[in-house]
Parts: C-alpha cells; structure tokens; sequence
C-alpha cells in the first residue's frame, strides 16, 4: 500500500529511499504529506497550485505535472498562472508551468494589447503600492522606462484585476519566493496577501508549501516574514 506521501507527490524512486532510512524520517514526511493534501485555512486545490507553482520555479516538470494533474482540482486558469509565474521568476518557470498543464499548444484569439500607459499613471501606481518610489522603480524610470512599463504592466495584470483571485496569486507568490528564502519579497508579498484577506493561518500554510522543494530553510524564511508581517504597522501598504 502507497504511504500518504507517495500518493500525494507520486511515485518517485527518491521518496522510497529516505522513507527508508529511519521511521522518524518516514513520519515526517507523512506529516508533510498530510499538511499538503488536507483542507485549513487554504483549500487542498488552493495548496497544490503553490505547490505546482514552486516545482515550475524548480524546473521539476514532473512533479509540476503530477500537481497539476492530481491536486489542482478544477483549476484552468493557467496562462495566468504561468504570467504570475514570469512576473516572479522569469519565461522557464512560465514554460515548465505551460508544459504540464498541456496549454502549450492550445491556440485561441489574443485580446486586444492596451495601450502604453503614461509615466504618471506607472508612478502613481507604484507610489500607492509602496508609499514611495524604491529604487527598483526609480532605476529604471531614469534608465530604462521601456522595462519600467513591462514591470508595472506584468504586475497590474496579474496581482490586481486578474483572473485569478488576488488573494491566492499573493499566497502563491508567498511559497515561490519562500522555497528560494527570498525574505523580504515574501513579506511583501505577505502583506499583499494580508491586503486582500488572508489571515495568519493562510500565510502559514503557504509557507509549509514551500517545505517539499525548499526544505526546513524554507519555512525559516517563511516565519521570518509572517512574523515581520504580523508587527508591521497598518501604515505600511503593500
């Protein structure tokens, strides 16, 4: 009979192995596998698209693939996704994400591109956003504005107003950048995820996702930020 863990990530030759070096080590792992496959505060689908999410950012396509197929529920949205995905980490993730979910080769009619926005729309934006102009932005709005534009345009179109609903794009953006302990991108992203209703325990949760591919270290990071986004003033506005 499969253990949990197996029927939740697959069957993968390196599972049976470590399963197998201790059953302490073979307990954990099985805690795991039930913290990632049973409803909380987030969904079990709402917790395999993180997780699906981070094995794109790992360029695991197997395993994407295997989430995507068996623990993302009726989920469709995947262009967006992979958007989201390209916003944080760039076209392999956004590729890796496509492939597994089989929408590469899927053709359709494009939406209308809108135009150019203005550079005081682009600066108002992010003025709201970050209560001023970080030098991420000011860089490239006295350099590079053309950059400028794509930044503010993948951001818009995929955090705010998108089809996927703003609270889970941020929880997902949690778990990404906590697998790759990015601290401070997952606090913000935390606050973002706070911004748009999620409590603690959702912040949490998106943060044990993180554990499969990113380890113990992972969730380090990711209780470094809740925790940094639990004492952070109402003032600040992500």
């Amino acid at each position: 009979m499969a253990s949990v863990m197996q029927d939740v990530i697959g069957p993968e030759n390196w599972l049976s192995e470590i399963q197998a070096a201790a059953p302490m080590v073979d307990r954990a792992l099985e805690s795991l596998a039930e913290s990632l496959s049973e409803d909380g505060a987030l969904s079990s689908q709402a917790k395999g698209l993180v997780v699906a999410s981070i094995a794109a950012t790992k360029t695991d396509l197997d395993g994407c693939r295997h989430w995507v197929n068996s623990r993302c529920g009726d989920f469709s949205e995947w262009r967006m996704l992979a958007a989201l995905l390209f916003l944080s980490r760039g076209s392999t993730a956004a590729k890796t994400l496509l492939v597994a979910a089989g929408t590469m080769d899927v053709t359709g009619v494009l939406p209308p591109t809108p135009d150019s926005p203005n550079a005081e729309e682009i600066q108002d934006y992010f003025l709201e956003v970050f209560g001023q102009l970080p030098a991420r932005v000011t860089l490239l709005q006295n350099h590079a504005p053309n950059a400028l534009e794509t930044y503010f345009l993948l951001r818009q179109g995929t955090l705010a107003g998108s089809l996927l609903d703003p609270m889970l794009a941020q929880l997902v953006l949690v778990g990404v950048n906590a697998a790759d302990r990015q601290e401070d991108f997952t606090f913000e992203h935390g606050l973002g995820a706070v911004k748009e209703g999620a409590s603690v325990a959702h912040l949490v949760e998106a943060g044990v996702c993180s554990m499969l591919y990113g380890g113990l270290a992972s969730w380090t990071t990711a209780a470094a930020a809740i925790t940094r986004v639990v004492s952070s003033s109402d003032e600040h506005t992500f």
